[in-house]
């Protein structure tokens, strides 16, 4: 008898007092933390704090850490982020978007396939990113997706089909 060994493509995401941090292949990446003594790596969109070194992230650029690779895209006031990995396709932002930050994604040609939502829910950026799967910290409604109420979500990003996610 042969064993074959599957790896599970699922991403783990928590929240956690005024924040979240999701497991994404084999990192950990805590989002917008209110203060800087949790340990990295630490994704923020708060430009202003002008924070980017010893895996935090606070800057435009592509960034590699492990089996996960990402990109800041800067949204005059606020950084969003476009992470990528065996498991799937994740978009966080947690401020305004710009046309050209989605114009940006789409010239990518990648499917995202969840889409988080750290401060408001956008639906113009819900309606020009497709996701499958919707995070959010309130509670939306959104036709034809199935709602999940929790603090702590293991998914399958690529499986997993117009699921809403609200973070509690």
């Amino acid at each position: 008898m042969i064993n074959f060994m599957i790896k599970l493509m699922i991403m783990e995401i928590k929240k956690l007092n005024n924040y979240s941090e999701i497991f994404l292949g084999s990192q950990r990446f805590v989002l917008d933390p209110p203060s800087l003594r949790e340990s990295p790596p630490l994704i923020l969109t708060n430009i202003s704090l002008k924070v980017n070194k010893d895996k935090i992230f606070n800057s435009p650029g592509e960034y590699n850490l492990g089996d996960v690779y990402f990109w800041g895209f800067d949204d005059k006031n606020s950084i969003s982020y476009f992470f990528q990995s065996e498991e799937g396709n994740f978009f966080y932002f947690n401020g305004d978007l710009t046309e050209e930050t989605i114009k940006k994604l789409k010239s990518m040609k990648v499917e995202i396939n969840a889409l988080f939502f750290g401060g408001q829910f956008k639906e113009k950026v819900f309606t020009e990113l497709k996701p499958n799967i919707v995070i959010s910290y309130k509670d939306i409604n959104l036709p034809k997706f199935v709602k999940e109420k929790s603090n702590k979500v293991k998914i399958n990003l690529k499986k997993s089909q117009n699921l809403l996610i609200i973070l509690l």
